[in-house]
């Protein structure tokens, strides 16, 4: 859903306190926010640990730098998204996840089996695990967390076109890992945008 100018205003407030140094108003905008960047880096990673350390991160960020949220530029979420995404792709980079296939499996991800509701989410989920990254996020941006367009451009740091041509290749490459299974899989249809619900993907 998109945020409202209420919710704008807000967390702008509670930004400016928290750059004065308001310890409670720092708190609350970690209870509005955090489950939303964790979403963002589980989403991008497959990864409960990997979206904890991200989210620690951030939210070390906001403390260190909320003097340098501008308004003006977007809502907080946006901001705070943009931070995310630097964070993600910093430890993709260190972890040599910059690749088309799926990490290897591990007793982490055999553990957190247990997170998705059935085979298919599964399956959605590993499909988006899958794909190069900058269509992995402007999935996530746009169809998990909503974003607009604008915004999802202004978080990536690239034209609105090109959030929309990787949201229609991401799709796309989505609709083919999900029709090519083999004939021994359980048939399922690809996604459609109503099927990348964020409880369908992170836990």
């Amino acid at each position: 859903m998109h945020e409202s100018s209420t919710d704008d205003g807000l967390e702008g407030r509670l930004l400016a306190e928290i750059a004065a140094g308001v310890e409670q108003s720092f708190v609350d905008l970690y209870r509005r926010r955090q489950q939303d960047v964790y979403r963002f880096a589980f989403a991008m990673a497959k990864s409960r640990s990997f979206a904890q350390d991200v989210t620690q991160e951030v939210f070390l960020n906001v403390l260190e730098n909320a003097h340098r949220f501008d308004i003006a530029k977007g809502s907080v979420r946006a901001w705070l998204f943009g931070c995310a995404r630097h964070v993600v792709l910093d430890r993709l980079r260190i972890e040599r996840r910059w690749t088309d296939e799926m990490p290897p499996e591990s007793a982490e991800l055999v553990a957190d089996e247990r997170l998705f509701a059935d085979q298919r989410t599964e399956r959605l989920h590993a499909a988006l695990a899958r794909l190069p990254v900058e269509y992995r996020e402007a999935l996530v941006l746009c169809e998990l967390e909503e974003l607009s367009y604008a915004e999802a451009a202004a978080v990536i740091g690239c034209p609105i076109g090109t959030v929309r041509s990787r949201l229609h290749r991401g799709k796309a490459l989505l609709t083919t890992m999900f029709t090519e299974r083999s004939d021994s899989a359980a048939e399922v249809d690809p996604p459609t945008e109503s099927a990348l619900r964020p409880r369908e993907v992170c836990p």
